[in-house]
């Protein structure tokens, strides 16, 4: 029984214990490093995340700094080389000349407007080079300013602009110079700056590819691990399908609506059934149908706890139904479990037809099927002590074949086996169902008779001996004893009784046998 209880727990907690396969210690120590491995990874990728956001952000705010600078240097130098190009005193070899919808402005706007240049570009952090340029563009500036301002005391405006330009016509290769030189170093600084970010860029995927080199080291340990892990539990699963299958009980699972989820394979040996066929199968087709709706309601009220019946327990007996038909005798502990959402049941069912054929080896003779001399002393006590305690009547009969040596030395021991098998045979069908037989030894058998009287008892074998005279065929006859109580006291032994049924056996055999005798202690 212990080991029933055993398989029971080994099945109920072996589907969520499977990494207990692995010595605890073991497991526990990969378990650890697995979670820390996990946390580096998460806290490593977070970092990185973190980093290279920081990283973009910067870049892009810095190309943008040095893009706005660039841009408005090289503005600026457009509306430097088109204001001198409308100052054609000034700067007569390119034409940068922009019709526009309104008048004309005349030189003084023009002079203002270059001047504002000029001043926007020397707040620029320009290099040495660049510095000289813009100085000998502001110096031709202001001759042409000094020109303008005094033409105005002499003449015209126009005659003034002449004059200056005829004056400047031999120094414009030098503001041309000064304008290239400003060009160049607009294009010296776009080219610096494009190769910093180049720069800083590489330095960002370098080193994001060391951090995610990191993180794919991290990753492979971890999937080493997890490796490691699924593989025990691989194994543990085998190991536990190897012992769900070797175990000599029938198991099954099924879930809380009595489908059948898995079985082992003495499961299916018991019933007939391939593990195929079982899955998916309604439980209560395992049993005979007078069960099936009871057993269904049992089962929607079953809340837990693992527990066993045995064949007969409150006066049910637990049948099961083989796929050809017939009825097995079972005993079943039943256990309930939740996985997820889920709720299931997992039986451990034993067949009782080999316990009952070893208690049948115990309890009944060999060659008669009749009751061993061992099973109706017990029998007989169990009944002496009920009689005794309800102040029931009491019979005890002792039967013996008359001349059966003779027949056994004449016919031989088989024909003399064959006469006690049929008188036994003889005996059940004709004693009532409450009675007993058992064989007391020899051609002795005794027949407890529960519940009758004196009368009624010696009737009864009387009955028993002329019928079997009839129907022997081995013109054989038998004596009986009979022993008989109505009022049974604490003290009688069954012992009392069976010398009783004995000695009345003996008054019947010397009174001419095949005849039936009460005993009486006169």
């Amino acid at each position: 029984m212990r080991l029933f209880y055993f398989q029971l727990k080994l099945v109920r907690y072996s589907v969520y214990c499977d990494a207990k396969a692995m010595k605890k210690p073991l497991f526990l120590i990969v378990l650890a490093v697995l979670l820390v491995l996990t946390i580096s990874a998460n806290v490593v990728l977070y970092f990185i995340s973190d980093d290279v956001n920081d990283m973009i952000q910067a870049f892009e705010q810095q190309w943008q700094e040095q893009a706005d600078i660039v841009l408005l240097e090289s503005r600026l130098l457009d509306d430097l080389e088109h204001q001198l190009s409308q100052a054609k005193a000034i700067h007569q070899v390119r034409d940068y000349h922009h019709p526009e919808p309104d008048a004309e402005p005349s030189a003084e706007e023009y002079m203002v407007r270059l001047y504002r240049t000029l001043a926007q570009l020397s707040e620029l952090d320009l290099q040495a080079g660049e510095t000289e340029a813009l100085a000998v563009v502001t110096y031709y500036a202001s001759l042409y300013q000094t020109q303008l301002t005094e033409a105005d005391s002499v003449g015209t405006q126009s005659q003034a602009t002449a004059a200056l330009s005829e004056q400047l016509k031999n120094q414009h290769q030098h503001l041309d110079e000064a304008l290239r030189t400003l060009r160049q170093g607009l294009e010296t600084r776009f080219s610096r700056t494009r190769e910093a970010h180049q720069l800083t860029l590489q330095n960002i995927i370098y080193r994001d590819s060391l951090e995610g080199l990191l993180l794919l080291i991290l990753i492979v340990m971890m999937l080493l691990v997890s490796f490691m892990m699924l593989r025990a539990q691989i194994r543990a699963a085998k190991e536990r399908d190897c012992l769900f299958d070797a175990i000599p009980d029938a198991l099954l699972y099924c879930d809380s609506e009595g489908r059948i989820t898995q079985v082992n394979q003495s499961c299916s040996e018991l019933f007939g059934y391939s593990a195929k066929e079982l899955v998916n199968m309604q439980l209560e087709a395992l049993m005979p149908e007078r069960f099936r709706e009871l057993h269904a309601k049992h089962r929607a009220s079953f809340y837990g706890r693992a527990k066993m019946r045995r064949k007969g327990e409150n006066g049910l007996n637990i049948i099961g139904l083989h796929k050809l038909g017939h009825e097995i005798p079972l005993d079943i502990a039943i256990a309930r479990t939740t996985f997820g959402q889920e709720t299931y049941y997992v039986a451990v069912i034993r067949d009782l037809r080999p316990e009952l054929q070893l208690q049948q080896r115990a309890e009944l003779d060999f060659l008669t099927q009749a009751f061993n001399r061992g099973q109706i002393e017990r029998v007989l006590g169990d009944e002496l002590t009920r009689a005794v305690r309800y102040s029931r009547a009491l019979s005890v009969m002792m039967v013996d074949l008359d001349h059966f040596k003779t027949l056994n030395d004449t016919m031989g021991h088989q024909v003399g086996d064959a006469a006690l098998t049929e008188l036994s045979a003889f005996l059940k069908r004709s004693i009532r169902p409450s009675d007993c037989l058992g064989r007391w030894g020899g051609d002795e058998f005794v027949i407890v008779c529960p519940e009758i009287a004196s009368d009624e008892a010696l009737l009864m074998a009387q009955r028993l001996v002329n019928q079997y005279r009839q129907i022997n065929q081995y013109d054989l006859e038998m004596s009986i004893g009979v022993t008989s109580r109505t009022n049974l006291s604490s003290g009688v032994e069954c012992a009392q009784l069976i010398g009783e049924a004995d000695d009345a056996l003996y008054q019947a055999k010397a009174a001419g046998r095949g005849r039936a005798i009460l005993f009486s202690s006169q």
